[in-house]
Order: structure tokens, then C-alpha cells, then sequence
């Protein structure tokens, strides 16, 4: 396990997280190529250690490619190091160890504390998480002998991700299938944001996301182009800070790195947002609430052959954030404005009485609402700070500073929260 003491995990990028990925020999390892990629694609220095079957299947060109990092195997082992030396330096590296497709060889030695290749070996010399995708024939999976080892590695320890059941590679039914990449890169968030120690580890953050839908009748509804990447951003960089997180969305979040609540109207979100944050420490409304609904929706379908013209009679929807107000919650509001119109999200700052605004301009161009960038000005209390155009995971990766910053001044200063 890498040797950061709490101080030196505090506030640590992704990029100071070494993820080591055990690479077995089993079909499903072309997804352990994906879940490499990911992990480089967030920033984390990723190493893969790949076994003798493991080379059967995807040669360690194609891992160094995706993840940008030399491929350790026995055979480099021992002519990289004279010895087994590698073992304990890979071990050393480590902050978490992930084992995809972890085979039914493989858990078998793991649980029988065998040392014959080098992953058996660093898993030995490893005092860190370790994090098992076991992927094999269902009738395999299910023998008491793989139960058994499954269940002793969770006793010692190890996070189990369970096989999802499907179409296997032998063309049969049933259990076996190696957990998604998105799973499993969920997995690893949630476990290395545990290890941060700052100022969000262990508070609990609700985060809202996507645009809700107000009802027409049964086929229409008022809507937005929101698509929820930026909420999903600020959740997963929200998680990676070792938060407890709740993401409160209007779209489907397959693979995210937390607990995910659907709904669909802003009374359905403002009911979820006030259960969330019945004992939350912090609110982050990057949502699309629509502001007004139709009064009266209509159960059925409007035929159009009925009608030449539509009058629609709307009334406000209800304000989810500030029903959500309690002494306590820190509370981060979006300010989506038609042009650069920073001095509105000031006002609208003081006027909600929130901790942080977020100001983007839906009109520039390449950041509007659905788009995959955003460019914004995080407004606090006492500063302001621009985040130019880039990725929504590196926006949501400052205000989750902004927040941890003001969390950290509140704590030096005994105020509450």
C-alpha cells in the first residue's frame, strides 16, 4: 500500500492515485481494456499486471497503449529486477489493487495465499484495498469450492463486485459475467475517495441532475435540453473526495459512482431533495428544474384534429432549493443565463442566500445546456473564480474545491455544518 499518512491523501488529484489492475486469463478481459482507458481518461496513473493466460488473450501492447503506462508480467519481472523483487515495488506503488477478470485459478491461489506468478505475489505483499471482478462459466462460479473462496477473500477483506447474470461466452445462461467497467471504475472512486481524509470524506453530498418533465397529458411534456452530465460530474468528483453520495437525476446514470434516486417532475425532485437532505451536509442544485408546470395535465392524449390552436394555462413549480433551505446545509445553486450576464448571478446569490453560485452562458457557443464542456464562474461569499472552457468533469472538479475550501474555513472557525 502506498505510504500517505490522512495529511498526505488530503486533497490529492487523481493523477497522485496509482490504481494497479491484475489482468487474468478469461474472455472478458476486453473489458478490463475499457476499464484501463477509463481509468487513464480520469487522470489515475494505472499500471496492469497481466498473467501468463491473460497474454493469450490481449497482447501488453494493447494495455500499455490504453493506459499509457509499461505492462508488468513474469517475465519482465525477473528480467526488470534480477528477482521477485517487482512484486514488492508494484505493491509499494499500489494505493488499490484490482483484479479483472479475477478467474477461478486465480481466486483459488489468492485464497490459498499461493505465490507462483506475479500478481499472486504483489496480491500477498499488498496492504491496501484490493477490489475482485470474478468473470467465469456460470456452473464454475456457482461451485461451492469458487463460493467459498469468494466468501473468505470478503472476510479478509476484499470488495467482491458480484457476476451479473447473462449470455456467456460458452453460449449458455446464467451467472458469471464480469461486472461493467463503469462498475467497476465506480468501485475504485468510491474506495480511493474513502482513503482522502479531506474536508468531504464522510459527508453526506446531494447532488441533483438533468431537466425535469412537467405533463402535458399522457404523451407531452414541458421539458429542457439538460442532459445531467454536469450534475453526474460534480456526484463522481464529489465521490472521489471521499463523499456519501446521493445524485438525484431525471435521466438513467448507468455505472455511476453512487447512489442514483430517478424522477421525473420538480415536485417528484423537490420530495427526493427534501428526504436526501434530511441529514445531508451538502445540497448542490445542478438540476434543470423547470419553472413552471401545466395546471391541469391532461390524463389523455390531445388530439390535434381537434384543435387549431393550443392555449397552455402554466403555474409556477415548486422552488426546490429553497425548500430545501435548513440551518447547516451548505448549498450550491446553478445560474444557467442567456449571455454573460455574471452581475444577475451575483444577485441571484445574495437573493437565494446560497453558499456558491455557478454561472455559465447558455449562448456561448460549444457550452450551452447538453453540451460536453462548460465554462463557469464559481461566485462564494468572498471570491470569485473562472474556470475556463473545459470537460465537465474538470469543472465539477473545481467547485468540489470551492466547497471543500469553504468547509475547511468553517470547520477553522467552529462554525457549524
Amino acid at each position: 500500500m502506498s505510504e500517505h499518512g490522512d495529511d498526505g491523501d488530503r486533497g490529492r488529484t487523481a493523477a497522485a492515485w496509482h490504481v494497479l489492475v491484475g489482468a487474468c486469463g478469461g474472455i472478458a478481459i476486453y473489458k478490463t481494456v475499457e476499464l484501463v482507458r477509463l481509468l487513464a481518461r480520469r487522470g489515475y496513473a494505472t499500471t496492469v499486471v497481466e498473467t501468463e493466460a491473460a497474454r493469450r488473450f490481449v497482447l501488453p501492447l494493447t494495455f500499455a497503449a490504453a493506459s499509457q503506462s509499461a505492462v508488468l508480467d513474469d517475465d519482465v519481472a525477473w528480467s526488470a529486477s534480477g528477482g521477485w523483487f517487482e512484486h514488492i515495488e508494484a505493491a509499494r506503488r499500489a494505493d488499490v489493487l484490482v483484479i479483472a477478470p479475477a478467474t477461478a485459478t486465480t481466486l483459488a491461489k489468492l485464497a490459498a495465499g499461493l505465490a507462483d506468478n506475479l500478481l499472486s505475489a504483489i496480491y500477498l505483499a499488498f496492504r491496501g484495498p484490493v477490489i475482485l471482478a470474478p468473470s467465469m462459466n456460470w456452473a464454475m462460479y456457482e461451485h461451492p469450492a469458487t463460493q467459498q473462496n469468494l466468501r473468505l477473500l470478503a472476510e479478509r477483506g476484499c470488495t467482491v463486485l458480484p457476476a451479473t447474470r447473462g449470455q456467456l461466452a460458452c453460449g449458455e445462461e446464467g451467472s458469471g459475467r464480469m461486472a461493467e467497467p463503469e462498475v467497476i471504475l465506480a468501485t475504485v472512486q468510491r474506495t480511493l475517495g474513502a482513503l482522502s481524509g479531506g474536508p468531504l470524506a464522510g459527508r453526506k453530498v446531494v447532488v441533483t441532475a438533468g431537466g425535469t418533465r412537467e405533463p402535458i397529458d399522457a404523451v407531452r411534456f414541458l421539458g429542457n435540453r439538460s442532459s445531467g452530465r454536469m450534475g453526474r460530474a460534480v456526484a463522481e468528483a464529489s465521490v472521489a473526495h471521499g463523499a456519501d453520495v446521493t445524485l438525484i437525476s431525471t435521466t438513467p446514470m448507468t455505472g455511476a459512482a453512487c447512489e442514483v434516486t430517478l424522477v421525473e417532475t420538480a415536485a417528484e425532485m423537490a420530495a427526493a431533495v427534501t428526504r436526501a437532505v434530511a441529514d445531508a451536509d451538502v445540497l448542490v442544485m445542478a438540476a434543470a428544474v423547470s419553472d413552471f408546470r401545466p395546471a391541469e395535465p391532461l390524463e389523455g392524449k390531445i388530439e390535434r384534429a381537434d384543435k387549431d390552436t393550443l392555449t397552455l394555462d402554466l403555474v409556477r413549480t415548486v422552488d426546490v432549493l429553497a425548500e430545501a433551505a435548513r440551518p447547516g446545509l451548505y448549498r450550491v445553486a446553478f445560474a444557467a443565463e442567456a449571455g454573460p450576464r455574471l452581475d444577475r448571478a451575483r444577485a441571484k446569490r445574495r437573493a437565494k442566500d446560497v453558499d456558491l453560485m455557478v454561472f455559465n452562458d447558455i449562448l456561448a457557443a460549444g457550452i450551452g445546456i447538453g453540451s460536453e464542456d462548460n465554462e463557469i464562474t464559481i461566485i462564494g461569499h468572498d471570491r470569485e473564480e473562472q474556470v475556463a472552457r473545459a470537460p465537465k468533469d474538470v469543472c465539477a472538479e473545481a467547485i468540489v474545491r470551492a466547497i471543500e475550501r469553504d468547509l475547511a474555513a468553517r470547520a477553522g472557525t467552529g462554525r457549524g455544518g
